[in-house]
């Protein structure tokens, strides 16, 4: 039993990948684990990242592909467009193939961002989230739809996380912030917001919608109408950081 621990505790340390955020999740019989070297980088910085797929059940796990790819990166700006992925400009072998993996195997996918959009021009400063596909998705859409990898947030080129204090919040009138549970259907989402007569201003890939509400007063009660509803894991009124003065 103490050897079974033990070897337990190396396929979660190996999970871990590397030193920075991690994200986590679990379809079609694995586990993929998303890091990246830290979480927050200067402008030019290169973005290490990694992607590991571990198999923790009982049985082996195999999974077809048309194709030489396994798998792929995607870069998302903060309103969900894609703005780089990794096989953009990679030629795979069209020929058939397989992966199986053991109980407790895995495999290491890790590649680096050179912090340029799909034209090769630096990406502005801002909130980007990095995302890791397996089995990889094509095509690569301006925003990525139904995609279920595990993701995670970097900022590059903002303040550091100690400078925060020198902003303050301004709320938005007429727009509330709100985050549906992972298992909403969308059509029962729409429904919702509809009989709230809201309409969808933005959607972004930190799982959040921003909605607005019909007359500018209602932001408060919008949201404590959201807040009541199952589908909804948490609604506030909607606002923007800027600089103290």
């Amino acid at each position: 039993m103490r050897g079974v621990a033990a070897a337990a505790l190396v396929l979660a340390v190996a999970a871990a990948g590397l030193a920075g955020p991690v994200a986590r999740v679990e379809r079609q019989g694995v586990e993929l684990v998303l890091s990246v070297d830290k979480d927050a980088y200067a402008r030019g910085e290169p973005v290490q990242m990694e992607l590991v797929v571990h198999n923790p059940g009982p049985g082996a796990v195999t999974f077809q592909f048309s194709d030489s790819q396994r798998y792929d990166f995607v870069v998302q700006d903060d309103r969900g467009a894609v703005v780089w992925y990794w096989s953009r400009d990679k030629m795979f072998a069209q020929v058939l193939g397989s992966l199986t993996l053991m109980p407790g195997e895995e495999r290491r996918f890790r590649e680096r961002w050179d912090q340029r959009d799909l034209e090769g021009r630096a990406v502005p400063a801002g909130r980007y989230w990095i995302v890791g596909l397996f089995p990889p998705q094509r095509p690569i859409l301006p925003e990525l739809v139904g995609v279920r990898g595990p993701r995670v947030g970097v900022d590059i080129g903002l303040p550091s996380r100690s400078a925060v204090s020198a902003y303050h919040k301004v709320f938005r009138p007429g727009r509330v912030r709100v985050r549906f549970f992972p298992w909403a259907a969308e059509r029962e989402v729409r429904r919702l917001l509809r009989a709230l007569d809201l309409r969808v201003e933005r959607t972004g890939p930190s799982g959040f919608w921003v909605v607005r509400t019909r007359e500018a007063d209602e932001t408060w009660e919008v949201a404590q109408a959201l807040n009541r509803s199952p589908l909804v894991e948490w609604a506030v009124p909607d606002y923007v950081l800027v600089p103290r003065r």
